[in-house]
C-alpha cells in the first residue's frame, strides 16, 4: 500500500508543479489578477540616446500596498530582465501602481481607479531636476504587459494663471496660441509638469491588447520650491475586439514606416550601376581577349574564326599588331613562342587561371547554392518592397 501511495505522489507532485498563473509571462489574465506597470527611463526627446532611471526624478511612490512604508511592497524594485531588455538597455522599476484586471462582465465605465500620490516639499535640487526635463522636453517610457507608452514630463510655459484666463479656457485648449503670444512679447518661461496622466488598457477575454497614455493639459503645475506635487493616474480598462496576435500592428505600422517609395531615384540608381558594369566589362573583354589570343597561338589551340584565312593576319590584333614576335621565336627552353609584349601579373600563370579546377562538380554546387540564396535575397526585398496585398475593406492602422 505504502508503495502504491509513493508511486501517486510522483506522478501527481509533478503534474501539480506545471500550474500557470496569468503574468505577463503568459500574458493571459483572469479577474483579480494584478497586471504590473513597469516605468523604464526618461531623457531628452531630441536625444533618446541620452537616458536614466525614471526615478532620477523625484516623482513620489503611490498610496498603494507597493509604498515602501508597506511590507512586501515593490515600489522601484528592479524587474528579472530578459536578455533581450538587457542589451536593450533598460532599466525596467516597478511603478508602484496597482492594476487589478477587470472581469469579463465589467463595463468600461466602473473600471475606472484614481492612485494618487504627493510629493513632500520640493528643495532646490528636485527643482533644479523638474525645471531640466521640462526645458530639454524629457520624456518618459512604461511597460504594460511587454506594451510599452510614451509621455512627457513637463513644458515650459507662461504664467498659465494668465493664460487660463478669458479666451484661453481652464481646459487650457489654447495653450499653443498662449505660448505662441508670450514668445512674441519676449516673455519669461517656466518650467511646469503634468501632475495627473490617464492609462487606457484595453483587454479582449484574458489578454490586454492595447495601452494609451495621456497627459492631461489642465494638470500642468509649476514647480518651484516648496511646491508639494498631487500626483494622479487615472487607470481606465474597455472592452477590445481585436485580437491578441495583431496588438503590436501600431507599433510596426506606425505612419513613419509608410513613406512614399522613390522610383524613379531607384530606377536612376539602377541604371547607373548597369551602365559602369557594362564599361568595366567591355574594357576587361577587349583587354583580356587580346592577351587570350596569344596564348592560343603559342599552344596551337587558337581559333580560326569563320572567314578568315590562315595567312599572318590572323596572328594580328584588331589594331594590326602582331600577337606573336616576328618569326615566332620561341624562349630560351624551347617552349611557347615569346609574345610580343612580356608578361607580367598574372599572365605569368595563364597555364594556371584557365585549367579546370579540382572537384569541379563540387564548385558548380557551390556556386549553384549561392546563386540560389542571392536570389531567395533579392525576392524577399522584392516582395518586402512591394508591400503586403490589399486585403479589401478599411484597415486602421496605428493611432
Amino acid at each position: 500500500m505504502k508503495k502504491q501511495q509513493l508511486l501517486y505522489l510522483a506522478a501527481v507532485l509533478p503534474s501539480s508543479q506545471v500550474v500557470v498563473f496569468g503574468d505577463e509571462y503568459t500574458h493571459r489574465y483572469k479577474e483579480g489578477d494584478r497586471v504590473d506597470l513597469w516605468v523604464n527611463k526618461v531623457g531628452p526627446y531630441a536625444n533618446p540616446q541620452e537616458a536614466y532611471e525614471y526615478y532620477i526624478l523625484p516623482y513620489c511612490a503611490p498610496d498603494t500596498r507597493h509604498h515602501p512604508d508597506n511590507e512586501g511592497g515593490s515600489f522601484n524594485a528592479l524587474k528579472a530582465h530578459s536578455i533581450g531588455e538587457r542589451l536593450g538597455g533598460h532599466a525596467l522599476r516597478h511603478s508602484g501602481h496597482d492594476l487589478i484586471y477587470p472581469s469579463g462582465a465589467s463595463d468600461a465605465g466602473n473600471t475606472g481607479i484614481l492612485e494618487t500620490c504627493t510629493t513632500s516639499p520640493l528643495t532646490d535640487a528636485q527643482v533644479s531636476l523638474f525645471a531640466t526635463a521640462a526645458e530639454d522636453q524629457w520624456f518618459y517610457q512604461m511597460y504594460v504587459d511587454d506594451l510599452p507608452v510614451w509621455g512627457m514630463v513637463g513644458e515650459m510655459l507662461p504664467d498659465l494663471e494668465a493664460a487660463k484666463g478669458e479666451h484661453f479656457g481652464n481646459d487650457l485648449s489654447h495653450l499653443e496660441e498662449a505660448v505662441a503670444k508670450h514668445t512674441e512679447a519676449g516673455g519669461e518661461f517656466k518650467p511646469y509638469v503634468y501632475t495627473k496622466r490617464t492609462l487606457h488598457v484595453s483587454y479582449n477575454a484574458d489578454r490586454i491588447i492595447k495601452v494609451d497614455l495621456t497627459s492631461e493639459p489642465g494638470s500642468l503645475t509649476e514647480v518651484k520650491r516648496g511646491a508639494q506635487l498631487k500626483f494622479e493616474l487615472d487607470i481606465n480598462w474597455s472592452k477590445t475586439t481585436t485580437p491578441f496576435h495583431s496588438r503590436f500592428d501600431r507599433y510596426l505600422d506606425h505612419a513613419f514606416f509608410k513613406h512614399q517609395i522613390h522610383w524613379f531615384s531607384i530606377f536612376n540608381s539602377f541604371m547607373m550601376v548597369l551602365f559602369l558594369m557594362g564599361l568595366v566589362a567591355l574594357i576587361l573583354l577587349r583587354t583580356l581577349r587580346k592577351d587570350y589570343a596569344r596564348y592560343a597561338i603559342s599552344h596551337g589551340r587558337r581559333d580560326v574564326e569563320e572567314g578568315e584565312s590562315d595567312g599572318e593576319d590572323n596572328e594580328k590584333d584588331e589594331d594590326g599588331k602582331p600577337l606573336l614576335k616576328e618569326g615566332g621565336a620561341r624562349s630560351a627552353g624551347g617552349g611557347a613562342p615569346v609574345t610580343g609584349a612580356e608578361d607580367s601579373g598574372w599572365k605569368q600563370v595563364h597555364g594556371d587561371v584557365f585549367r579546370a579546377p579540382k572537384f569541379l562538380p563540387l564548385l558548380a554546387a557551390i556556386l549553384g547554392t549561392g546563386w540560389q540564396v542571392i536570389t531567395l535575397v533579392a525576392g524577399v526585398v522584392l516582395f518586402a518592397v512591394a508591400g503586403p496585398p490589399p486585403r479589401g475593406g478599411h484597415e486602421e492602422r496605428g493611432g
